[in-house]
């Protein structure tokens, strides 16, 4: 029986990681915003949600060496996706498509594009220190 998280989507959710967020989760929590540390203290907020782009993202960070995933990148993934923390939600034909059709202004970085469509179409809040995605009315978002 697997104990697997990843494509269950749990009914509590609220809470969406971004990319950097989501690192600053496991390897630098001491970085995370005085609100986002209080989120994660908060009774029943947990697990957040992640979006499968932000694999993506780190993952093509290591192998362009601008980050480094100890001991390798399949246990560093391994260790953090297998926390109750996070749940990762799939990039589905409805959010793709979205992710090109965001409403109003919104920058053209791809992993960003799918963050926001992923919140706006499970109505999460992007847990962010970027200001771009924090610039975006169309979604919520904590920092």
């Amino acid at each position: 029986m697997s104990h697997s998280r990843i494509g269950k989507r749990s009914a509590t959710m609220t809470h969406l990681l971004d990319t950097n967020a989501w690192l600053r989760v496991i390897a630098r929590p001491d970085e995370l915003s005085s609100a986002a540390r209080r989120l994660m203290n908060q009774r029943g907020i947990l697990p957040f949600a992640l979006s499968a782009i932000s694999i993506w993202e780190v993952t093509l960070k290591a192998r362009k060496r601008k980050l480094e995933l100890l001991p390798t990148t399949d246990r560093w993934l391994e260790s953090a996706l297998n926390r109750s923390l996070v749940q990762v939600l799939p990039i589905d034909a409805v959010i793709a498509r979205l992710a090109n059709e965001l409403p109003g202004a919104f920058h053209e970085d791809p992993a960003d594009r799918f963050i926001a469509a992923t919140a706006l179409q499970l109505n999460l809040a992007v847990i962010t220190s970027d200001p771009k995605i924090l610039a975006y009315n169309a979604v919520r978002s904590i920092w």
